[in-house]
C-alpha cells in the first residue's frame, strides 16, 4: 500500500468507528426508560 492509499484506509475507519458510536449515542437518547439494550449490558460488563 502506498501512502495514498494508508491515509484513505485510515479515514475511512475513523468514519465507521464515528458512525457505530452515534449510532449508539442516538439509541440510548431515544430508548424508553425502562429498557436496558444488548449492548448496554455489554457495556457495563466491560
Amino acid at each position: 500500500m502506498n501512502k495514498k492509499e494508508k491515509i484513505i484506509a485510515i479515514c475511512f475507519i475513523i468514519s465507521f468507528i464515528s458512525v457505530i458510536i452515534s449510532s449508539i449515542y442516538t439509541i440510548n437518547l431515544n430508548k424508553p426508560k425502562n429498557n436496558i439494550y444488548n449492548i448496554e449490558k455489554f457495556m457495563r460488563k466491560l
